[in-house]
C-alpha cells in the first residue's frame, strides 16, 4: 500500500503510509492509556524520523535525491543508487549514528537541563531508550537491518556475489536466532522483538532459498509491492525523480519478484529518456518487457543516439504495431531521416 507526503524535512520528502497510522492509532488507543500511547507514538515517530534523516541527510550530501516513508515496519530512506561501496556504506550508517546522537542528546538533557515537569522527563528517558535500544538492534549483522547491509557490502568485497548473498544470509539468519534466545532469556523487547526477529529470519530464509538455484522463484519482499506502487503513482504525475530513486530502492531490495522488477527496469529507462539520458535509458529499457510505453521510449533513444539500424528492427516488431497510430507515425518519419 503506497504512502502519501506530508511534509518535507531539510529539503527532503517524508511520506506515510496508511499502514503506520494503523500502528500509531494502535499505541493510542489499544495500550494501558490515551495519554501514554501518544507519547510513545510521538517519541517513535520523532525517533524514526531522527534515524531516517540520518541516511537521508548523507545520501543528499551525495546527490541521490532521497525520500523517507514512514510505513508498518517502522521507517524506509529511498535514494538513487550511489557510485560507489563507500558512499553506500557511509548512507546506511548514518542511520544508526543519528540515533545513538539523539539518544545523547536527550541523556544530556535529562543529566544537565532544568527539567521540572515529569511528562518532559519521562519522553526524554523514553527517547533515551528507544533510541539507544532500536540504534544497537538496527546494528547487528541481520540483513535487512542496517547492520546487516553493511555486513553485505564488506561480503561482496571478499566474496564473489553469489557465495557473498549466502553467506549475508545465513549469517542473519544464526543472528537472529541467537538474539531471540537472548531475548527470551532476560525478558527484553517482548513481543514485539520477536515479530521483528521472526519476520527478519523470514526474508533471509526467502532471500537464501533464492539464491540455491537460478531457477528458484522469487518470493515477494514485504516492501517492493509498496514500492513499486509508489514508484508507479510518481511515473503517472511525471515526476521522474521521484518515480526512478523508488526504482532505484527496490532494485537494491532482496527477493523481488520478476514482475515488479520487470515494471522497475521499464520506469526507470522510461525516465531516464525523459530527461535525455539516452545511454543509460537503452541500459535499462533492455532488461524490460516491450510494453508500449517501452517500445516508444527505445524508439526515441535509438534516434537521439543515431542507432538507425536497431530503430529499423524496431519497427519490425509486433509491438511496435501495437503502438498508438500517431506514435507509429512520428516514429517512422523519425526512420525516414536515417542517413543514406
Amino acid at each position: 500500500m503506497a504512502g502519501f507526503q506530508l511534509f518535507s524535512l531539510a529539503g527532503v520528502p517524508v511520506s506515510v503510509s496508511p499502514w503506520y497510522l494503523l500502528l500509531l492509532a494502535y499505541l493510542a488507543f489499544g495500550g494501558p492509556g490515551f495519554a501514554q500511547g501518544m507519547m510513545l507514538a510521538a517519541c517513535i515517530t520523532v525517533s524514526l524520523l531522527a534515524h531516517e534523516m540520518g541516511h537521508a541527510l548523507v545520501a543528499r550530501a551525495y546527490k541521490l535525491q532521497p525520500q523517507v516513508l514512514l510505513h508498518g515496519f517502522g521507517g524506509l530512506t529511498g535514494h538513487e543508487r550511489p557510485k560507489s561501496n563507500g558512499a553506500e556504506a557511509l548512507i546506511v550508517a548514518a542511520g544508526p549514528l543519528a540515533g545513538l546522537s539523539t539518544a545523547g542528546l536527550s541523556w544530556l538533557a535529562l543529566e544537565y537541563a532544568p527539567i521540572t515537569s515529569p511528562v518532559t522527563a519521562s519522553l526524554l528517558s523514553t527517547m533515551l531508550w528507544l533510541n539507544t535500544f532500536w540504534s544497537l538492534f538496527n546494528l547487528l549483522p541481520m540483513w535487512p537491518m542496517d547492520g546487516g547491509q553493511l555486513m553485505r557490502l564488506g561480503a561482496g568485497r571478499a566474496f564473489k556475489p553469489v557465495r557473498a548473498e549466502r553467506v549475508t544470509h545465513i549469517t542473519s539468519i544464526v543472528v537472529v536466532l541467537l538474539v531471540a534466545l537472548a531475548s527470551y532469556k532476560i525478558n527484553i523487547g517482548g513481543p514485539m522483538i520477536m515479530f521483528i526477529l521472526a519476520i527478519t529470519a523470514w526474508q533471509n530464509y526467502q532471500a537464501l532459498s533464492v539464491t540455491k538455484t537460478a531457477s528458484a522463484p522469487a518470493r515477494e519482499n514485504p516492501f517492493a509491492r509498496e514500492l513499486i506502487d509508489q514508484a508507479e503513482q510518481a511515473y503517472e504525475r511525471g515526476d521522474d525523480d521521484a518515480a526512478a530513486r523508488l526504482c532505484h530502492q527496490l532494485r537494491s531490495e532482496g527477493a523481488v519478484p520478476p514482475r515488479i522488477l520487470d515494471r522497475a527496469w521499464a520506469i526507470l529507462g522510461v525516465t531516464a529518456t525523459r530527461k535525455g539520458e539516452y545511454e543509460e535509458a537503452l541500459s535499462y529499457l533492455r532488461r524490460a518487457p516491450n510494453t508500449p510505453d517501452v517500445v516508444e521510449a527505445k524508439a526515441q533513444c535509438h534516434y537521439q543516439l543515431g542507432m538507425f539500424d536497431a530503430l529499423e528492427a524496431l519497427v519490425q516488431t509486433k509491438e511496435f504495431l501495437r503502438l498508438p497510430n500517431d506514435t507509429r507515425s512520428d516514429i517512422l518519419a523519425a526512420l525516414s531521416e536515417k542517413p543514406a
